[in-house]
């Protein structure tokens, strides 16, 4: 499996690459990029009016660019070479013959020709995040992270190297350093949605649940509605994490309408609320059930420990099953909604009685609350939950 990774890593960094340096194969992208780096548009319309009263250079590096677009490195090589004689740019030359043996699998001069570009051209981003790609894949983080910074310096708005940067860190164990990273990225690009997303991401994946609330409710207000329909689903995962389970619901309600018919976000989103908050409710069940038995085997348990305990577990279902008889599920789930309104309420019964056993001592009421536990845990069993496929499975099925 460990293999199997690898290669998917390393097939993932090459495919990453070899889009960077498809984007060097016109390397006059590279001029309008230093624009949209930071520069003015008075270069732009400068050149235009240029056009107006001188003729159009000719672009001797364009039939180097025709022979590696069309798969012949070698020959496009013959032709940059050729029109670095006559005079062309030493920049474009240097970014085209870097993405000449970057099509000829040549990393070290690529790297080489890379290096030298940006060394004569300070404004270069694209070309510091492919240097960057190239030292990560050669396991010099420190150096990877020499260029993402630099492409940072040269371009604060360029998401990619902030991303590439913080995940640069996650996988060299500094997780903090990558979340610092997202933060002054969202910083430089406060209306940047994609930032935004990974940096929601970030803190939640920490359990800096409030944080991420934060940075999802900006996304509310700045967003499409795509990207709410997103936020509102990571927020409806946050709540049903705390077990704030209604707000949990609203929020998946808010997504499917947001994304339309075509999208069955109710259904998901009543998925993963009830996976969790069956598993609440069991756990409550056993918390409680765990002093009772300790008291009735006359354990070192205390009468009234047990009480409480039984009390608050008791508490916790009810607000579980409230919520359950409020909402109203996607017909899909209809079945399963029904038999969740029996285990919770035969957990809810079994908890009650167990505490009018503690109140009266009445041995047929010790006997009635256990036959309502074994009740319960028969229909957690008979409950569907999800399976690995992300469909509904029943737990006594999968087992």
């Amino acid at each position: 499996m460990r293999r199997e990774n690898k290669q998917i890593a390393v097939t993932k960094g090459r495919l990453w690459l070899v889009t960077l340096m498809a984007a060097l194969l016109w390397v006059g992208a590279e001029c309008a990029s230093s624009a949209e780096d930071g520069g003015s548009n008075t270069a732009a319309s400068g050149a235009a009016t240029a056009q107006d009263s001188a003729p159009a250079e000719v672009d001797i590096l364009a039939p180097a660019r025709a022979a590696l677009a069309d798969g012949r490195p070698q020959k496009a090589l013959e032709l940059v070479e050729g029109a670095r004689r006559a005079g062309a740019d030493r920049v474009q030359v240097l970014l085209l013959k870097a993405a000449i043996f970057a099509q000829m699998r040549q990393v070290e001069k690529q790297r080489q020709m890379l290096q030298a570009a940006v060394a004569l051209d300070d404004s270069l981003c694209l070309p510091r995040l492919i240097l960057a790609a190239i030292e990560q894949r050669r396991g010099l983080w420190q150096q990877a992270e020499h260029y993402y910074k630099q492409a940072i310096a040269v371009n604060s708005s360029c998401r990619n190297a902030y991303v590439q940067l913080a995940r640069l860190y996650e996988h060299y164990g500094q997780p903090m350093r990558a979340l610092s990273t997202l933060r002054q990225a969202v910083e430089n690009n406060p209306e940047d949605i994609a930032l935004l997303q990974a940096l929601g991401e970030a803190f939640k994946q920490r359990g800096m649940l409030q944080a991420a609330e934060s940075v999802y409710g900006r996304i509310l207000t700045q967003g499409d509605n795509q990207a709410q329909a997103q936020a509102y689903r990571h927020l409806g995962d946050i709540y049903g994490e705390v077990g704030q389970y209604k707000d949990a619901f609203d929020c998946y309600v808010e997504a499917e309408k947001l994304l339309g018919s075509s999208k069955v976000v109710a259904e998901e989103g009543y998925t993963k609320i009830f996976a969790a908050a069956d598993d609440a409710v069991a756990a409550a069940l056993n918390a409680g059930w765990q002093l009772f038995d300790a008291f009735v085997e006359a354990g070192p348990v205390a009468r009234e420990d047990a009480y409480l305990t039984l009390e608050e577990s008791l508490g916790k279902v009810e607000q579980i099953r409230q919520f359950l008889e409020q909402i109203q599920p996607p017909p899909s789930v209809q079945e399963a909604h029904s038999q969740r309104k029996l285990f919770y309420a035969v957990t809810r019964e079994a908890l009650i009685t167990a505490q009018v056993y503690l109140d009266t001592g009445n041995a047929s009421l010790l006997t009635a609350a256990r036959e309502r536990r074994a009740q319960a845990d028969h229909e957690r069993q008979r409950l569907p939950r999800v399976g690995a496929d992300g469909e509904w499975v029943r737990t006594e099925d999968a087992d």
